[in-house]
Order: C-alpha cells, then structure tokens, then sequence
C-alpha cells in the first residue's frame, strides 16, 4: 500500500514537471531610442533662402556654410546679393544708378526646439559688405562694416532638412561714394529658405 501511494504521488509531480519541461519559454527584449532632436545635430550644414527686403524693395538672396555644435548653438558664414536701382537724385541729378551691395557676415546663431520638428532661432553677425554703384559712364565702389540681427522659426522635414522663415535686421556703415556720404543703406528684411544638414 506504502508502495502505490508513494508510486502515485512521483507520478503525480513527475507528469506536470515533464510538461513544463517541454514547453518553450519566449521572452520579448525592447529597446528604446530617443527621438532625435535638431539640437542634438552636429556637423556641417549648408543652406540658402531669399528675404524682401522692405525699404529698398528688393530682394535679397542669400546663402550660407555653417559648423553645428550639437547643443543649439552654431557658427556660419553667410554671403548675399542685393540691387536696387536708384531714382536720379540730388547726388546724380540726371541718370538713374544701379547698386549692388554684397554682405559677407560671420555669425552666430541659437536654435531652442519646442518638439523634435519645430523650434525658434535666434542670431547676430559682423562682417563687410562691398557697394558697388554704377551711374551711367562713372562707377565707384567701397567696403563698409556691417553688423545683423535676425530671428525665426524652423521646422525639421528630416533629420537632414529643413526649412525656416524669419526676419533679419541688415545695418551698414556711412558710406562715401562720389565724394559726398551715404548713410541711409540699413534694411529690415523678411523672408525664408532651406538648410541642409551633413
């Protein structure tokens, strides 16, 4: 009697412990990566754009080469051409003078992000900017030093793209062409254009 009670009570812990035996056990293992952030970009990027720059009424195209540092702040250079033609005036009384002025600025730009995609910029630079006017048969040219500000707001198509819209606020220095002082060439500017991230 000992002898199958005892037979029984094996067979009893045997039979479940050989079934879970040769079951399968899955396990899962996840991994989790954060979304990347424009902020969290460092590396070259290239870019370009176009402003409507109010007082002259002209457009004013830009582009620029730039150095990301991974924690909003960058370092670019950037380069443009604006013209505009000027009415006869006091100063050229009987023709009509073509200007076209080249800014070349370094400078230095925050971006803050409020999601992955969307953020706000912010920005200064100095550099120079040669002005170049032509007034019939006579042309005369001058370097003057030039200083911006700027402001606006990005939004990230890819981690490699993007696309922003802003105003910038372009002053030059008092000029001297023809022997007589230009002092009126400072620009508010609005507009808008693409970057590229490397």
């Amino acid at each position: 009697m000992k002898y199958h009670t005892l037979l029984a009570t094996t067979l009893a812990l045997a039979v479940p412990s050989g079934l879970q035996a040769g079951e399968a056990e899955t396990t899962t293992t996840q991994s989790y990566q954060a979304p990347m952030t424009t902020t969290q970009h460092q590396g070259w990027y290239l870019g370009g754009g176009v402003d409507y720059m109010v007082d002259s009424e002209e457009p004013f195209y830009n582009a620029h080469l730039g150095y990301d540092f991974g924690n909003g702040s960058s370092l670019f250079l950037e380069s443009g051409w604006l013209g505009q033609e000027q009415e006869p005036s006091f100063l050229l009384p009987f023709v009509s003078a073509d200007v076209d002025i080249v800014p070349i600025t370094l400078n230095y730009k925050y971006e803050y992000m409020f999601t992955d995609a969307f953020g706000l910029y912010v920005g200064a630079g100095l550099g120079a900017s040669s002005v170049d006017v032509s007034a019939g048969l006579v042309s005369d040219d001058e370097w003057v030093f030039t200083a911006q500000a700027f402001a606006g707001l990005v939004y990230n198509v890819t981690p490699n793209f993007e696309i922003y819209a802003g105003a910038r606020y372009l002053w030059m220095d008092d000029i001297s062409l023809f022997g007589a002082n230009i002092d009126d060439l400072d620009d508010v500017g609005v507009g808008a254009g693409i970057r590229f991230n490397f």
